[in-house]
């Protein structure tokens, strides 16, 4: 009987142990409220609106502002619609050479409009232009897009055969000469009152009509002009109501016909042992070339060096117009650095060329 009562008893534990778990678990059900609030917020972000963002409309990527007079300033602002629901950003606005922005929303609200306003100067056109703006905003859909202003810029005082006008090349004792012929388009009188020249070696001479309808310039290059280019810039101050001042243009080069290369002779590497077991190795040699370039009519007629140990010696490549003058270094030499010149007499003119080395 003492063993049936003790039975009974544990099992009565047991049953109210599991019990009492059962009613805590129904009091804090701790996992399926952590499956209940993960669904939640799961739904949460299922639901959670879009980010805003901003749609850039543009009314007008193109402005042609049709036939203007040369000197007249374009001035067009180009307006930008924000149709989106978050606000634009203009992040840049990049004009090209000859356009001018000069002013930019650079926000813009949802909802509302913005400009960006552009000028084109033209004073330094003529004939057909096209400029454009390069624009980059926040918009993904217009993160990149192009402005532009056409035009076509007529001249009042007409430069015929143009404005700007090449010599080309030109070698050092050759003269030229260029013309521009200027009438007005208007019928406007005008007067060139001044002058002013960038290039004072360049002259010129100006003669203007009775009827002061027209005008002849002329820019002349001298034969002695300096060798090197040719960047002759005439500003005309004139009397006509709508153009003050006229830019004339010329430019080239000038080349003496007489090229020497190279301009100077440097020996390197140089052993003073090596050299005088070696006398005709093919270091101790460098050649100088004479060309004359505006054809036959060259002459050499006497080579000397100022180092004793250098000699020179003269070959012809083409008779009468082309040379090389090979100088090869003989021993017996000394160490160190050494200098001198190879003086070259042609019947055009005597030229000198540098030279140096050292031996070590």
């Amino acid at each position: 009987m003492k063993k049936r009562s003790s039975f009974i008893g544990a099992g009565s534990v047991f049953l109210l142990a599991c019990a009492l778990s059962l009613v805590a678990l129904a009091a804090n059900p701790q996992k399926p409220a952590a499956k209940q609030e993960k669904a939640a917020t799961a739904a949460a972000v299922k639901v959670a609106p879009p980010a805003s963002t901003p749609e850039a409309v543009v009314e007008e990527t193109d402005f042609d502002a049709g036939t203007v007079t040369r000197g007249d300033t374009i001035t067009h602002d180009f307006v930008v619609n924000n149709e989106g629901k978050g606000t634009l950003e203009v992040t840049r606005v990049q004009p090209t050479c000859g356009c001018t922005v000069t002013k930019f929303d650079r926000t813009i609200a949802p909802g509302k409009t913005g400009k960006i306003t552009a000028s084109v100067h033209t004073a330094a056109f003529s004939g057909p232009i096209h400029k454009t703006i390069m624009v980059a905003t926040n918009d993904p859909k217009m993160a990149n897009f192009q402005l532009s202003i056409k035009a076509v810029v007529k001249s009042i005082l007409n430069v015929s055969p143009q404005e700007n006008q090449n010599f080309g090349l030109v070698f050092k004792g050759q003269s030229m000469e260029k013309t521009f012929d200027i009438k007005s388009s208007d019928g406007k009188p005008f007067e060139i009152t001044s002058v002013q020249a960038q290039d004072n070696n360049l002259k010129y001479d100006l003669s203007q009509a009775k009827d002061h309808q027209s005008a002849v310039f002329k820019v002349m290059l001298p034969a002695d002009h300096p060798v090197g280019p040719i960047n002759g810039r005439f500003t005309l101050m004139t009397t006509h109501p709508k153009v003050h001042t006229l830019n004339l243009n010329v430019f080239g080069t000038i080349r003496d016909p007489l090229t020497v290369y190279p301009q100077d002779i440097v020996f390197t590497g140089l052993n003073k042992d090596y050299i005088n077991a070696h006398p005709d190795d093919i270091s101790l040699n460098k050649t100088i070339t004479l060309a004359y370039e505006q054809g036959p009519g060259l002459k050499i007629e006497k080579v000397t060096s100022s180092l004793k140990n250098l000699e020179a010696t003269v070959q012809t490549i083409t008779p009468n117009q082309r040379y090389s003058i090979r100088l090869h270094l003989k021993p017996p030499v000394e160490l160190g650095d050494f200098s001198g010149e190879v003086t070259v007499k042609t019947n055009k003119k005597t030229v000198t060329i540098p030279v140096r080395g050292k031996i070590f």
